[in-house]
């Protein structure tokens, strides 16, 4: 985000007033989408909206191991998707995409029953990297 993204003179975007996406939001929960993203459950929280559980599928959540460190990100995209997100700014756009595509990976590896392999070896190298992704020692595919 930059400060041009939130000026209604000079924003590429459409603006709407906080009571307006509030209210749109609340249409949306009400109506029961389901919402993908990640850290969800914090957004909602922030804009203290109550969104039933089953009306949530939070990548944080998702690509997690039992009482282990949540993976960012930035991070998963990189491992599952190839991608490279989150550089120089914040797009939410980016994030949503990525969020998006990684939630698709999530089914396409739990119809197949390759979950948890699959985070069992981005937790081991996570731990190699500090879990920042490192072009220069790449897994090339964690779903193998």
């Amino acid at each position: 985000l930059t400060e041009t993204d939130l000026d209604p003179l000079t924003s590429p975007h459409h603006l709407v007033h906080l009571r307006t996406a509030y209210l749109k939001l609340r249409l949306l929960v009400d109506r029961g989408c389901v919402f993908v993203g990640h850290g969800l459950r914090g957004d909602f929280r922030v804009v203290n909206i109550f969104v039933p559980p089953d009306q949530i599928k939070d990548t944080v959540e998702l690509w997690c191991l039992p009482d282990q460190r949540k993976l960012s990100l930035r991070f998963l995209a990189a491992c599952l998707l190839e991608a490279d997100i989150q550089g120089e700014t914040h797009d939410s756009i980016e994030d949503a995409r990525g969020a998006l595509a990684l939630y698709k990976k999530y089914v396409e590896l739990d119809e197949k029953g390759e979950v948890t392999s699959t985070l069992q070896r981005l937790y081991d190298y996570g731990r190699t990297v500090d879990f920042k992704y490192d072009p220069a020692r790449p897994i090339r595919d964690f779903t193998k």
